[in-house]
């Protein structure tokens, strides 16, 4: 029994670490400027700003007026996802020092 957890358990991080590893580091700006048109004007100044910074691969600058949006914001599902999915990315990016 013991020995079938640690088998299950060895699969399932090897998988999430093929997952991880796997995934687009890369952030699509275009792509959350077209998912975020609805957004209140304050918020959109705001994701201009940090989309703009993410543009120039200035990621540490990024990185508050990304919050200020998924913090603020209205957001839908989908909305929602794409915004933490890019403040993930570019928490990753910051993390690697770029």
């Amino acid at each position: 029994m013991k020995k079938r957890l640690f088998t299950l358990v060895a699969v399932a991080c090897l998988a999430c670490l093929t997952l991880a590893g796997c995934s687009n580091p890369n952030v699509d700006t275009a792509k959350v400027r077209a998912a975020l048109q609805s957004i209140a004007p304050e918020q959109k100044a705001q994701l201009e700003l940090a989309l703009a910074a993410i543009d120039a691969g200035k990621y540490s600058e990024a990185y508050p007026p990304l919050r200020k949006v998924a913090y603020g914001a209205k957001l839908d599902k989908s909305q929602r996802k794409i915004i933490e999915s890019t403040l993930a990315k570019v928490r990753a990016k910051i993390a690697k020092g770029q």
